[in-house]
């Protein structure tokens, strides 16, 4: 009996575990993603306690506030740049229409950084992307 327990064990229960274990992070089927960095010019660190706010929009009307596709989070940001990776659905996404990235950087409530000219971006090419924000006063 011990013998078929120790069997059970060694071929079936560890190369589950191990299986699992060795597959990346499983995304939602038919996900895309679009992965970068943000940074700064400025010559100073972010405090420990730092967000980053990384959001994909839709930006094709100038007269109505951009359409939040996807967003994401980064915390601790830890210093820059900051990597990110944006997962979004590929049918949220129109031909013909305008898309950004849009990032700020906070501690608290307050707005260290923030994005302020327009960063366009092909949400489908899969190019890696830079982000420069600036220091909000």
């Amino acid at each position: 009996m011990l013998d078929r327990i120790a069997e059970f064990f060694i071929f079936g229960l560890v190369p589950l575990v191990v299986g699992v274990l060795a597959v990346p992070e499983v995304t939602k089927a038919g996900e895309k993603t679009i992965a970068g960095e943000v940074t700064y010019r400025e010559r100073i660190a972010l405090p420990p306690d730092a967000v980053l706010v990384v959001e994909l929009a839709d930006v094709s009307l100038a007269d109505a506030p951009a359409t939040v596709i996807a967003r994401r989070k980064v915390a601790p940001a830890g210093q820059v740049p900051i990597s990110f990776e944006i997962g979004f659905d590929p049918k949220a996404i129109q031909k013909g229409r305008t898309y950004a990235l849009q990032a700020r950087i906070t501690v608290g409530e307050r707005l260290m950084f923030v994005t302020d000219t327009s960063h366009q971006v092909d949400p489908l090419a899969g190019k890696p992307q830079t982000v420069l924000v600036k220091m909000a006063r």
